[in-house]
C-alpha cells in the first residue's frame, strides 16, 4: 500500500472526527483567479482596556484579538480578480513563522464569484484550530463581545487562498498587520 495514501486516509478520518472537512485541490496554479488582498479583519473579541502584551508592548482598546482559549469568530474580508469558487483561511505566527496545520475552505459557492470582494467568517477553536468558514462570502457583521483582562501570547498572520471554478489555486495573500492571540478571562 502507498504510504503517502495511507498518511492522507488517516488523516482525512481524523479531521472528520473532528467534523472539519478536507476540500481536495485541483491540478495547478490558477490562470483565472488572483487574490489581490486581505482588506481587513475583525474578531469577535476586542479589547475592552488597553492592555499590555508579553514583550511591553501596549494595544489600546479597542483592538481585535483572537481569544486562544475560547471559540472566536473572524470576519475576513478579501478583494480579487476572477472566478472565486471557494476561499480559505489559514494562520501564519508572526514571531516563529510556523502556518497552522489545517487550511479550511468553506462550502462551494453555486456559482463562481466575480464581484471582487467580500467577507468570510470562520470560528476557531480554542488553540487556534479553525473549524469552518462559513458558506460563501457576505456582508454579514459579527457580535463584538469586549474582553477586560486578556493574557497576550502572540501574534498570527491571516492568510487566504481562493480556488477557482477549475478547482485550481490561487496565490496565498496575508494580512499586513498581525492579529493579537491571548487567553481571555
Amino acid at each position: 500500500m502507498n504510504i503517502r495514501f495511507l498518511g492522507l486516509a488517516t488523516a482525512g478520518t481524523l479531521l472528520a472526527a473532528c467534523n472539519v472537512s478536507v476540500t481536495p485541490v485541483g491540478g495547478g496554479p490558477s490562470s483565472t483567479l488572483q487574490l489581490k488582498a486581505i482588506s481587513s479583519y475583525t474578531s469577535q473579541y476586542s479589547l475592552q482596556n488597553a492592555a499590555q502584551d508579553q514583550n511591553g508592548n501596549v494595544l489600546s482598546a479597542g483592538t481585535s484579538i483572537i481569544c486562544d482559549n475560547l471559540s472566536t469568530q473572524l470576519q475576513v474580508g478579501v478583494t480579487w480578480s476572477g472566478d472565486l469558487q471557494q476561499i480559505g483561511i489559514q494562520f501564519k505566527g508572526l514571531k516563529t513563522g510556523a502556518v497552522s496545520s489545517a487550511r479550511v475552505f468553506g462550502d462551494k459557492f453555486g456559482a463562481p464569484d466575480y464581484s471582487g470582494s467580500g467577507v468570510a467568517t470562520i470560528t476557531i477553536n480554542p488553540g487556534l484550530a479553525p473549524l469552518k468558514v462559513s458558506t460563501g462570502l457576505s456582508a454579514q457583521s459579527i457580535t463584538v463581545t469586549p474582553v477586560s483582562q486578556v493574557n497576550v501570547k502572540g501574534y498570527t498572520y491571516v492568510q487566504a487562498i481562493g480556488l477557482d471554478s477549475s478547482g485550481n489555486l490561487s496565490n496565498l495573500v496575508s494580512s499586513v498587520t498581525a492579529i493579537p492571540v491571548a487567553d481571555c478571562y
